[in-house]
């Protein structure tokens, strides 16, 4: 039965949207424009340099999709713990959680990193890049467990609102890594020249600052959640049930998802490196749209989690058709920034007028995806919210693990269409995920409206 609740107006509810997605929208793009400086400094170093370190993103967010999955699973217990106001079960959720993290991150980066060598000769073709691929993807690996353990503690935040502790985190990282790849890459101030050694060194130390500056707020701002107890577990068959569900099917999501984009970006690392330079350029933009949408994703995740504990189930509603608003006028705004400063963008990575001429017409592709990516990404945040975990699960492997790897391979191999093939690709699936999202959230929604949780 629904509670009875007090009437918030549209204006406070979009408040509180700005409130708990604005910081979650700024650390997510300070993460892109660490990307975009780390790529701006490391292609001062030439293409192949660029191409090999951007043939480790794949498999290294194959190995992180398992940690993604465990923050958003601990996000909504602890959004639906505060929304009953049950501070013990919040605790014994987040704890378990981070305890299977750190074990997990440990056992899986010694693995990476050991087995680095033919994990990148899988997911990099070119034999004049592969070798900077394995030196950076095996220091990055081994020491995994700073990365995870932020990730399911800035999720924990998160899921009880607390998106601008998260945001000083992302910030510390920031810094710390930007200045240690200014050090490192080119060789200043008495530190050797270590190229793209430097640079995955510096994103190292970065994780390293943002993992100790999240365990320090966490201990001393959330006023909710707490680290005591951690090292003295408490077996309860309820929890771990909980988690091996709902962690369960958003750790195949990801993985499923993850194995699509691994796929693709094989596919794409048989171009010639000239083409997968500005390709991976081009995804910068599409890393900035992420931002904006994992942002609004946060808010959503949060703010259905908490009105789905406190059975309030009419307010979700409202709270996620107010975030797919925000959404829409967001990506407008966003498409009309990348096509209007197309060529100031590519200038700042190439010379040649060819190479910015690719990027301007790749930037139209980015354009319409960031308008299907960002909704798209705000139904399957309300979903989880509601207690829809298989959705999302389902959607992800047809699109991503099927259609996208497929034609993708079509229009390279059989058709040689070359960098346009995979765009194509990448339109034809995300226009699927698009349709598929919105007919499953609205779904959902009338199951949570008519009889509870999904």
């Amino acid at each position: 039965m629904e509670e009875p609740i007090q009437k918030v107006g549209r204006l406070a509810k979009l408040k509180q949207i700005i409130v708990i997605g604005v910081p979650a929208v700024i650390e997510s793009i300070i993460s892109v424009i660490i990307s975009t400086i780390d790529t701006k400094m490391i292609s001062g170093l030439g293409k192949g340099a660029v191409s090999a370190v951007s043939f480790t993103s794949q498999p290294k967010l194959i190995i992180l999709s398992i940690f993604f999955a465990l923050g958003t699973t601990v996000s909504v217990f602890v959004a639906q713990a505060l929304g009953r106001h049950d501070r013990e079960e919040a605790n014994a959720y987040f704890q378990t959680i981070l305890r299977i993290t750190v074990i997990l991150s440990l056992v899986v980066g010694i693995l990476a990193g050991l087995l680095a060598r033919p994990i990148m000769s899988i997911c990099n073709r070119q034999p004049d890049t592969v070798g900077l691929s394995v030196s950076f993807f095996r220091i990055i690996m081994f020491f995994l467990v700073f990365n995870a353990v932020s990730i399911v503690l800035n999720a924990a935040l998160i899921g009880i609102g607390k998106t601008p502790l998260t945001l000083i985190s992302s910030i510390v990282m920031g810094v710390v890594d930007i200045f240690a790849n200014y050090l490192l890459i080119e060789g200043r101030c008495g530190f050797p020249k270590l190229g793209v050694l430097g640079d995955a060194l510096g994103t190292v130390c970065g994780m390293a600052a943002a993992c100790v500056t999240s365990i320090v707020l966490l201990s001393t701002q959330s006023g909710f959640l707490t680290l005591k107890g951690l090292f003295t577990p408490r077996r309860d068959p309820d929890i771990m049930k909980n988690v091996r569900v709902k962690a369960g099917n958003t750790v195949v999501e990801n993985l499923f998802t993850r194995i699509g984009f691994l796929i693709s970006s094989i596919i794409i690392s048989g171009l010639p490196s000239d083409q997968t330079a500005v390709y991976s350029v081009t995804m910068i933009l599409l890393g900035y749209s992420f931002s904006f949408g994992d942002g609004l994703q946060a808010a959503v995740l949060t703010l259905t989690g908490q009105k789905m504990g406190a059975r309030q189930y009419r307010e979700v509603k409202d709270y996620v058709r107010l975030s797919q608003i925000v959404g829409a006028v967001v990506s407008i705004a966003l498409s009309a920034v990348y096509i209007l400063g197309a060529h100031r963008f590519y200038s700042q990575f190439f010379r040649d007028a060819e190479a910015i001429a690719h990027g301007i017409s790749y930037t139209y592709v980015a354009a319409a995806l960031t308008l299907l990516q960002i909704i798209r990404i705000i139904n399957v945040a309300a979903m989880r919210g509601m207690g829809d975990v298989k959705s999302p699960r389902i959607m992800a492997t047809i699109c991503v693990l099927f259609i996208n790897p497929a034609v993708a391979f079509m229009l390279t191999s059989a058709l040689s269409c070359g960098v346009w093939g995979i765009w194509i690709a990448s339109l034809t699936s995300q226009i699927c995920w698009f349709i598929m999202s919105c007919v499953k959230e609205r779904r959902c929604m009338r199951r949570v409206l008519g009889f509870g949780p999904a």
